[in-house]
């Protein structure tokens, strides 16, 4: 017993190191160095979602650091359509007034493998909703806050989600 305790005690650090091991590359493969984001698609009526969704999933990944974002000759391609974009009452005071509101987003994804011509992420949805306080932020500042969540999630999910 006490040898086996000692061959498991050596195997210890090893282990370790095995299990610790982090690559910074997380699931992305080998290959896909760069990425295009091609611009937001909508068929919401709000204005303006497509230009800055698609802003602040570029600026998500150049933060990131393990991609370069280019417009020639990409590794891997972010395609993504707004289906759905909501402002609806989410509580009411005692009087019947609204004291908050939700904002849903809804966005259909894809992600492309160019080099070897395959979907990573094929048409997933990707939902994401706040509530916010009309008397503490403005519904411009939320509906920003909105899309900063949903550019992480969507790069979260390209970069290491599948």
């Amino acid at each position: 017993m006490a040898g086996s305790a000692r061959r498991a005690s050596s195997l210890l650090p090893l282990l370790l190191a095995l299990g610790c091991a982090y690559s910074f590359r997380g699931n992305l493969p080998e290959h896909i160095k760069t990425v295009r984001v091609a611009p937001v698609r909508s068929s919401a009526s709000e204005y303006g979602l497509e230009q800055e969704l698609t802003s602040l999933m570029t600026e998500s990944i150049v933060s990131d650091g393990r991609m370069s974002v280019v417009n020639e000759s990409p590794d891997a391609l972010i395609e993504c359509s707004i289906s759905q974009f909501m402002r609806t009452p989410y509580s009411y005071s005692a009087a019947e007034v609204v004291e908050e509101y939700k904002l849903d987003m809804r966005v259909q994804l894809r992600f492309t493998d160019l080099v070897r011509d395959e979907q990573m992420i094929a048409d997933e949805a990707v939902s994401r909703w706040i509530v916010y306080d009309p008397l503490n932020e403005d519904f411009t500042a939320a509906k920003s806050r909105l899309i900063g969540d949903m550019a992480d999630e969507i790069v979260r999910r390209c970069l290491s989600g599948w």
